[in-house]
């Protein structure tokens, strides 16, 4: 029976891998907060390394894409192709072959002559046979599958083993940080529970996988604009995998046959495709959504009523601090939940975060909720990095909470219209002198600096903030392989999270309006 090779599909978080946060929910009616943040030091792990992570069967896949790289690029670098003949008629000066049925078509043709004399005829156009490469045959349709099954393998582990090396190194340097909120060790810590398992196993492993990974993604990546793989690529149909006559007496494509046979042994495939169809999150995704939001407003100073309880899937909690009251609450539209933080202090400021599994569908999935239900701000949360207006929450990125816990900053600081406290530490913030914003205040006790700014592009106000005479380290231009992996996790923690609009490579603030610094 023929092997079947699926098309291209998206990496989502699956909810088996979130599964014990869909059995906590289940069983904990009626839990208030003060149970829950208990919970999440023995029962609930909001972050952890992936169970059972196979190394061992990572390297031999690895190892297995490495013994067939010199084949995949001599097949890069000289494919099998067939010539197609095909005739035009072509002005003369662009033809390269003339042969009888040129002579013959123009004998027969004399609206295509541009003059005759007593010489002969001269030509304006000519019958011609042109020669073009044709790609598409079978086994480079093949070829371009594997090529996509090796990208999108290496891609996933590659964030895969970014998250744990950036989890270690934030173990390290971060929990010295005076510059973190007060809460943040207390939260990293019980964080960290499903993170103490003996790591030092791993790290050997994971640097050694992670150069595989690097040298397999650099070899193939810089091949890419051949025409073998870009007009192969984009093929989606069925492909069943077959042992044609190339794939037997080619030594290059046979091992392309054999390694695809390989990845369907193992199970290294490509996702189905989904196209029509809208993914949102599935009830593992939502309720660790749900979960992180609360654990990450509890240890921002918010503090909950210890006599509400709490319902998962149709969550309506309150929180307060200082003079913020934030409320949190799951909202639906067309049978797709949402959760929706409305943050009044001197006024009201609404954000609504959309968690869904698979960024393919952002737009249309955030469309039914734009205009329905009332919000300021609009956001997704996926388990994958993305563009802008996207939050990365993920089970194994251990700076989901902080990325929640910049989005209550803003709310804050946008519900805030007296600036008498601080929305970071609760202190009095005091007006202060700068040429260079509408006005500034900052906090004494914590150094948090808001700017009103006005953009010089669309004249619009937008706020900033700052940490008082912090300046992180500029970025290096041209980051080393390794640590490109880490270079944008490095850039969005820079300033700790305590800024609430994007920053360049320097850590300086990037317009909301414009995106120019200025």
């Amino acid at each position: 029976m023929a092997e079947q090779m699926n098309a291209v599909g998206p990496v989502t978080l699956a909810d088996d891998d979130l599964s014990p946060l869909i059995r906590f929910a289940r069983e904990s009616e009626g839990l208030t907060y003060e149970q829950f943040d208990a919970a999440t030091v023995r029962r609930v792990n909001l972050f952890a390394l992936r169970e059972n992570f196979d190394f061992a069967g990572l390297e031999e896949t690895l190892d297995r894409i490495l013994r067939d790289l010199s084949p995949i690029k001599r097949i890069f670098a000289r494919p099998i192709i067939r010539l197609k003949d095909s005739t035009a008629i072509l002005p003369v000066e662009s033809v390269r072959v003339v042969n009888n049925e040129t002579i013959v078509h123009a004998s027969a043709h004399s609206e295509l002559w541009e003059s005759i004399t007593e010489e002969g005829m001269k030509p304006r156009k000519l019958l011609t046979v042109q020669n073009e490469d044709h790609y598409s045959i079978y086994e480079n349709l093949a070829f371009a599958r594997a090529i996509n099954i090796i990208l999108q393998f290496v891609g996933r582990n590659m964030r895969r083993l970014t998250n744990m090396l950036y989890a270690d190194r934030d173990m390290q340097f971060n929990l010295l940080e005076r510059l973190n909120h007060t809460e943040y060790f207390l939260a990293i810590g019980k964080l960290h529970i499903g993170y103490v398992r003996d790591y030092d196993q791993y790290r050997t492993a994971a640097d050694r996988c992670l150069d595989k990974l690097l040298f397999i993604d650099r070899v193939i990546r810089a091949r890419l604009s051949a025409p073998v793989y870009q007009k192969c690529k984009q093929y989606k149909g069925a492909l069943p995998l077959k042992k044609t006559n190339v794939f037997r007496m080619h030594k290059d494509y046979h091992r392309i046959y054999q390694l695809l046979k390989w990845f369907s042994e193992h199970k290294i495939d490509l996702a189905d495709e989904m196209d029509g169809v809208l993914s949102v999150s599935g009830e593992g995704y939502g309720l660790y959504c749900t979960m992180l939001s609360l654990f990450a407003a509890g240890h921002f100073s918010f503090t909950f009523d210890p006599r509400e309880s709490i319902d998962f899937y149709r969550l309506r909690q309150t929180a307060t601090f200082g003079g913020w009251t934030l409320t949190m609450e799951t909202v639906e539209c067309q049978e797709i939940s949402a959760l929706r933080f409305s943050f009044v202090k001197d006024k009201p400021y609404r954000i609504l975060l959309l968690p869904i599994t698979d960024p393919r569908y952002t737009k249309e999935a955030m469309e039914l909720f734009v205009g329905q239900i009332e919000a300021d701000e609009y956001l997704t949360a996926s388990p994958e990095e993305g563009e802008e207006g996207r939050l990365c929450l993920s089970l194994y990125d251990i700076e989901s909470f902080r990325r929640l816990q910049q989005l209550l900053l803003r709310g804050m600081i946008r519900s805030d219209a007296k600036r008498d406290l601080c929305p970071f530490c609760g202190s009095t913030l005091a007006l202060t002198d700068d040429p260079s914003a509408e006005a500034r205040y900052e906090c004494a006790a914590c150094r948090t600096v808001i700017r009103h700014r006005r953009c010089p592009e669309t004249k619009q106000l937008y706020e900033e903030t700052l940490i008082k005479n912090f300046r992180p380290a500029p970025m290096r231009a041209e980051p080393s392989r390794r640590e490109n992996l880490l270079y944008r996790r490095t850039v969005e923690a820079q300033l700790h999270f305590r800024n609430i609009t994007g920053l360049d490579d320097a850590g300086k603030t990037v317009c909301p309006h414009c995106r120019q610094v200025h």
